[in-house]
Formats: C-alpha cells, structure tokens, sequence
C-alpha cells in the first residue's frame, strides 16, 4: 500500500475572527515591501525556490496577520503585517544563505549585521542598509522601538537573534546527517518558528506590556512555550509536502520522526498529531486554570489580571488564526504532493 501524506483532523478548540481592516491594509503592506526591494527575485537557485512578488502574493500574509491580530487597529494591522512579511521571507531565505555562506564565522558574521538594524538603545543610529531585508528591518525598527520599553526592546531583539541564531544549529543538522530527538527538535523549533516574536508583538498589539514579575511565573512561561509549539508543530505538518518537493524537509519533525523510528509517513503524522493536540489541551488548560491562580498568588489588581488573560485569550486566537490560513494560504496548498 502506497503511504501518501494526509492531513489530520487537526484539534483546535479556540475560535479564529478576521480583522475588519485586512481590505485596506493588504495593498498598504504590498505597497511598503515593493519599495524597500523586498518582492525583486532573490536567491532563485535556493532550496526554497526563491522569494518574488508571486510567493508574497501566494501566500497572503497579510490575511496571515489579521486571523492573527483580529483586534489590532489599521495602523498596527499594518506594521504587524509588514513585520511578518520579512520574518516569513526570513524564514525561506536565512537557512539557503547559511548553507551558501558555509563558515559558522560568515554566518555569524550575516547575523550581526541583520541585528545591528535593532538596537536596544540608540535605534537612531547604525549602519547604512544595503539589503532589501536590511532597510525593511531598519524602517520597521523605527515604528515599532519608539513606543517600546527599554526591557520589551530586549526580549523581542533576543527573540529575532534566536530565531536567526536556530539555522545554525539547522545547517549542522544538515552538515552531519543528524537527527536529533523529539524533545531536542521540539525546543529549537521553537526559535527558528519565529512565534517568541509574535507572541511579543501581540503585547505591542494592545499597547501594554506584561510585568516581569507575571513573565517569572510557570504558567506564563507554559503559556508562551505551548503557543510556540502549537503553531510550529502545526505549521511542520501541513508544510510537509512543500518542504519535500523543495529539498527541504530535513528539518522538519515529520521527517525526522520518520527517520528516528523507521515509522511510516502516516504514522509519522500522527505521532506529530498527538504530540501537537497534547500542546494544545496544554494551552488551553493554562489559560483556564493555571495562568488565573498564579495572578491570585501575585494578588494582581484587576486591571492587571484582565489584561493578562485578555493577552492570553488572544495568544489562543493567534494559534486558531495561524490553522485557519494554513487552510485558506495557496502558500501550502499549491506545493501539495
């Protein structure tokens, strides 16, 4: 019997609502990234087929980020899309650059360069961009750091840095014919899935921003790590098929599940599956029960626990967004096998 990929019957109990401005806001986010270079043809010969104005068109990320960012105003709508057009290019232009550059040095040499367009401080000055990539990060930067804390700054530069960092670690996979384990390869998808940045993104979303003392608890930490896994877990299935057709799947957990066990494909899906409804229910019953009783033991006004779970029910919505355009994006679908 021929084993051919089949999507699951995914679980995902949380509800996913558009943005009301997505109409307005699509051709704004279109129009930024055609100026800064963003949509020219780069890296063609690349595993992942290149970045050009069909892939952005193709994949709508900008539907993306209103499943996403439901609430969010035009004017954040649009900064939120544009951020998640370049972390997507990012996605499928940082790990072919890694493999083209080769020296662990160069690549970090690459890193660097990209971070120095997203101080901490001083995000007035740097270098002058040469890059389509460099110049988006730069303009994005300056809308986005001004209305920012000094510490909120830090956690999303470090969130970028890991996720841009994590394609080292994905190069050596690939150097070495190496297969890391299921929890090895869970954790480190979690950086270079990018969903640290979004879930910060959504506190800049609602203009306020969680306390430390709230991001020390074990809930919260559970919270932020069971969000990330949902949506990489997720997105590794159902870009299976594309990441096969492209050479591409080496790091994706299907396959390495695959090659662990000596399992067939459809097992390997389902095994995937379960592990992913598993992080779902996880972050379902800590929004529930965990996140609220840790905001008791803090003795946290009421003003604060209402913006906490607000951000928690809608890091939930973000999760319910993400499955919905994986349904709705030509992204996966037009590279099915």
């Amino acid at each position: 019997m021929l084993d051919t990929f089949q999507l699951p019957a995914f679980y995902m109990p949380f509800k996913a609502t558009v943005n009301p401005h997505l109409e307005d806001v699509r051709p704004r986010v279109r129009a930024w990234a055609w100026s800064l270079g963003l949509l020219e043809p780069q890296h063609t010969d690349s595993l992942h087929g290149g970045w050009s104005a069909e892939v952005f068109d193709r994949a709508d990320f900008t539907l993306f980020t209103a499943l996403t960012y439901p609430h969010a105003s035009a004017e954040e709508l649009e900064l939120l899309s544009s951020w998640h057009s370049v972390i997507w290019c990012l996605d499928d232009v940082f790990l072919p650059w890694c493999e083209a550059l080769g020296h662990r040095s160069r690549i970090l040499e690459r890193i660097e360069r990209l971070m120095s367009f997203l101080p901490v401080t001083a995000y007035g000055s740097g270098p002058a961009p040469q890059h389509p990539l460099e110049r988006a990060l730069l303009d994005l930067w300056h809308r986005t750091a001004p209305s920012a804390s000094r510490s909120w700054r830090a956690l999303y530069t470090t969130s970028v840095r890991q996720f841009l960092e994590a394609s080292l670690w994905e190069v050596d996979n690939l150097t070495r014919h190496r297969y890391p384990d299921l929890i090895e390869q869970t954790q480190m998808r979690r950086d270079y899935g990018a969903a640290g940045c979004s879930a910060l993104l959504m506190e800049h979303s609602f203009g306020w921003e969680m306390t430390e003392e709230i991001r020390a608890t074990r809930p919260f930490g559970v919270l932020i790590n069971s969000f990330r896994d949902t949506v990489d877990l997720h997105n590794d299935i159902v870009s299976y098929p594309k990441e096969v057709r492209e050479g591409a799947a080496a790091n994706n957990i299907v396959h390495v599940a695959q090659e662990l066990y000596d399992i067939p494909l459809h097992e390997a899906v389902s095994l995937v599956d379960r592990i992913l409804t598993g992080r779902v229910r996880t972050l379902d019953e800590t929004v529930r029960t965990d996140l609220p009783q840790a905001l008791r033991d803090l003795r946290v006004d009421h003003d604060t626990r209402h913006a906490v779970l607000r951000h928690a029910r809608a890091i939930q919505g973000w999760a319910a967004g993400s499955y919905h355009w994986h349904e709705s994006t030509d992204r996966y679908r037009m590279a099915a096998v």
